[in-house]
């Protein structure tokens, strides 16, 4: 099978240790091919001696190679073909086989499958527990492609927004409105509506960079006349076009939006797009790029989401960390942030003060699990290990203020997963990465 972005694939050769002795050393590709020269390669091992780790990092560290051009050489030495994944091509029904989570954490995506064989996705030949894991698990013999980190992130972003055929088909029955709204703020939709050709009506949103649609039930006019605040028709009347600022009514709590709509002979188009507490936040925090933000929301409706949060300097935890729902998911997100009572929470943000007494946490802790909250933000001192497992129960999504000095293993018993990074950069911007916490 061939898809776009496989280089021609070489005779693959089994990694036995017969063929580990066989295989060709990357400095001797790298200077057959004119790369290299061998003083590089001699500074190279030089500064791999002192500083330990891979050789090919050991380039990398001395200015000689860039990352890419380093896959392409492991590719090489490992016989291993180098591709450009893309999500159009990745067999979905192979994909399926992984998490999302599982995905991100080992940067590694099943790209597709035989009757025997299953193609992997990777950024190192290295890695292989996981993978070994993954062959059991399916009874497949697992082979390797080796691709950037950057373009696996982007598959396994697009592979898992679109999410499985089969999942989508079996979504389209006709829906209410309410149905809709609802499913699109609960994916952070940055812009969702509703569109009409003749009879027939469909709602839709942006999913991370993927629309959805979905077929309307008859009478969703008149849902969405109780939806909003002003109604459509108090607007749009006879016209052909209109803007204006809004309520939408979420469960009972009124979600501020921008609504534009649009209309012609064929058929009506109406834009909602949510406003209010993001741009105050974009102004006074820089935002992380896209592909991260939707990685977090990918987590988040997978109900792995559990990260610490760790800042430098260790000051912006305490100022940001309230805000990530808002930052990252949404505003519409029922979010709690939990601080002890000696510390004043920021305003505009709902917040449960917990007494000074570490004694009393538990109790309070547990009684805070009946409310269903949708994310909780935790910052408090002391040690973890005795109450982080029930913070963790108050909402499916948390993020907890992490010291940098504080037991990474603390966190992994407590079923936290993935370490958010945010460093105050420059201009006062900032710098995030989201990376697993090594097990």
């Amino acid at each position: 099978m061939e898809w776009p972005g496989w280089q021609p694939e070489p005779e693959r050769i089994p990694l036995t240790e017969s063929s580990m002795a066989e295989r060709r050393n990357l400095g001797d590709i790298l200077t057959g091919i004119g790369r290299l020269s061998d003083e590089a390669v001699a500074k190279a091992l030089e500064y791999q001696r002192d500083h330990g780790g891979y050789f090919g990092e050991a380039l990398i560290a001395c200015g000689f190679l860039s990352a890419e051009e380093l896959e392409w050489g492991l590719a090489s030495q490992f016989d291993l073909p180098y591709v450009f994944p893309d999500a159009d091509s990745i067999d979905v029904e192979a994909a399926s086989l992984v998490s999302a989570e599982w995905a991100l954490a080992h940067l590694a995506l099943p790209i597709t499958r035989t009757e025997d064989t299953l193609t992997v996705v990777v950024e190192s030949p290295f890695r292989t527990a996981a993978l070994d894991e993954l062959e059991t698990r399916t009874g497949l013999e697992i082979e390797l492609a080796l691709a950037s980190p950057t373009n696996i992130r982007e598959a396994i972003q697009q592979v898992y927004a679109r999410g499985a055929p089969a999942e989508e088909g079996a979504q389209q029955k006709p829906v209410d409105l309410e149905s809709a709204f609802r499913e699109a703020l609960g994916a952070a939709s940055s812009a969702f509506g509703v569109s009409t050709r003749g009879p027939r009506a469909s709602a839709w949103w942006d999913d991370s960079g993927t629309v959805r649609r979905r077929p309307l039930r008859h009478g969703w006019e008149a849902e969405l006349e109780q939806l909003l605040e002003p109604p459509p028709r108090d607007r749009i009347a006879s016209s052909s076009r209109a803007t204006w600022e809004a309520s939408l009514d979420r469960d009972g709590v009124p979600t501020p939006v921008e609504v534009r709509y649009l209309a012609d002979e064929s058929g009506r188009e109406l834009l909602v797009r949510p406003v209010g507490e993001r741009p105050a936040l974009e102004d006074r925090f820089s935002t992380p790029g896209r592909g991260l933000v939707s990685e977090v929301r990918m987590l988040a409706r997978s109900g792995s989401a559990r990260f610490i949060v760790t800042t430098e300097p260790s000051e912006l935890g305490h100022e940001i960390l309230p805000h990530l729902p808002g930052l990252l998911l949404d505003p519409s997100w029922r979010s709690l942030h939990i601080l002890r009572e000696d510390r004043e929470p920021p305003a505009g943000v709902f917040a449960f003060r917990l007494p000074t007494d570490p004694e009393r946490w538990t109790s309070e802790l547990e009684a805070l699990r009946a409310f269903h909250f949708d994310v909780v933000t935790v910052d408090l001192p002391g040690d973890r290990a005795d109450w982080a497992d029930r913070a963790l129960a108050v909402a499916p999504v948390a993020f907890f203020l992490w010291p940098a000095s504080e037991q990474r293993k603390i966190a992994l018993d407590a079923g936290i997963r993935w370490d958010l990074h945010i460093v105050a950069a420059e201009g006062h911007r900032l710098a995030w990465s989201l990376e697993p916490l090594p097990a």
